[in-house]
């Protein structure tokens, strides 16, 4: 066989290898994510209602104060009183 000859055979293979490798890849991740979705259910998880916190447009004080008193970040069943119909803010009070 010639260098020539060789040379494209192998060129062939890698070409063919390489388009194989492409659509196998794909599919073994589609077929993990089927396995994990089969094995954990999803579950059913309440609404999750967060307190209001003051943007910088409303003050540097209200905004830092809003920051550091809901640093955890809580997560209530019901809504929150900031989330009440009409009312804007309710920081009038918080110092």
């Amino acid at each position: 066989m010639a260098v020539g000859t060789q040379l494209g055979l192998l060129l062939w293979k890698n070409f063919t290898y390489r388009r194989r490798q492409r659509l196998l890849w794909p599919l073994f991740l589609f077929f993990i994510l089927i396995s994990v979705r089969q094995s954990h259910p999803p579950f059913k998880q309440h609404e999750c209602h967060f307190p209001n916190k003051a943007l910088p447009s409303a003050g540097t004080l209200p905004w830092l104060q809003g920051i550091i008193c809901n640093m955890n970040n809580p997560c209530f069943r019901h809504p929150t009183a900031g989330e009440t119909p009409g009312v804007v803010g309710n920081f009038d009070g918080s110092m």
